[in-house]
């Protein structure tokens, strides 16, 4: 059963990769354009959009409270690297976000704080 489940992951994940460079590269191609947006506004799809990035940050905001909870809650388990993987794509997602939108916003709201709770975290190793 177990290898089943890594196969089904390893393809979900697979299919998300997918994703990823369809909407960071292909997005603007004509097929994509075609078969994504179809007969949608401008402004319908800029709502749905804005929709799935809201739900990808809520998935964030969830992790941190996870790893957050775990770490104070169950000692005995080694829920730093939950708490590490999620600030560190928050800060991803910030710089990503300020080099896309061309403005420090996203950097100083998401970026700076994600990074300077990784270095806190990981201040007591240094």
């Amino acid at each position: 059963m177990e290898k089943v489940v890594n196969i089904l992951i390893g393809i979900i994940a697979f299919i998300h990769i997918l994703f990823l460079i369809v909407q960071i590269f292909f997005w603007n191609t004509e097929f994509v354009q075609k078969r994504i947006v179809g007969n949608f506004t401008p402004e319908e799809i800029s709502a749905i959009l804005a929709k799935n990035q809201g739900l990808y940050n809520g998935f964030l905001a969830a992790g941190l409270i996870w790893g957050s909870f775990i770490l104070q809650k169950v000692p005995q388990i080694e829920p730093s690297s939950i708490v590490i993987f999620f600030l560190i794509c928050v800060a991803i997602a910030g710089i990503f976000g300020s080099i896309t939108l061309k403005r420090p916003t996203a950097f100083l709201i998401q970026s700076l704080p994600a990074i300077l709770a990784l270095f806190l975290l990981w201040y007591p190793h240094f």
